[in-house]
């Protein structure tokens, strides 16, 4: 199985969070991935933070050890198809978590993040929250 990390989980588990790292280890680092929304998030966080350079370590270290998923004619296809079924729902959520979102159906991977209520409104998309665990 595959799975997508959203930048909310990303930064728990530099933050060391146990619960993540024991479920990456458990599935594996070759089964996990990040999409290139989150690899920009977390750039602008570190940018924004006191510890630039500490930041930009764990960025490095994370693009080492997983894929990076880019942007492809599927993810921008699927984007577009979501964004509409939402705004159609008046369920609207930010265009980053769209594509995250949409990243991870393309990929057909699971999207672990700690914010499923907002995951879940997206039609097919499969969402667990590792911090649960």
């Amino acid at each position: 199985m595959k799975y997508l990390l959203d930048t909310n989980i990303c930064i728990y588990w530099l933050k060391g969070y146990e619960s993540i790292e024991k479920k990456a280890l458990e599935v594996g680092l070759e089964s996990l991935s990040i999409s290139f929304i989150t690899l920009s998030e977390l750039y602008y966080g570190a940018y924004k933070s006191k510890k630039l350079k500490k930041n930009i370590l764990n960025i490095e270290k994370i693009k080492k050890e997983l894929m990076i998923i880019e942007s492809n004619d599927i993810i921008c296809e699927t984007f577009g198809r979501i964004k509409v079924s939402l705004m159609e729902k008046g369920n609207i959520i930010d265009d980053a978590d769209i594509f995250i979102a949409s990243c991870a159906l393309g990929e057909d991977a699971t999207l672990v993040t700690n914010n499923e209520r907002h995951f879940e409104r997206v039609k097919g998309l499969r969402v667990e929250n590792w911090l649960d665990t």
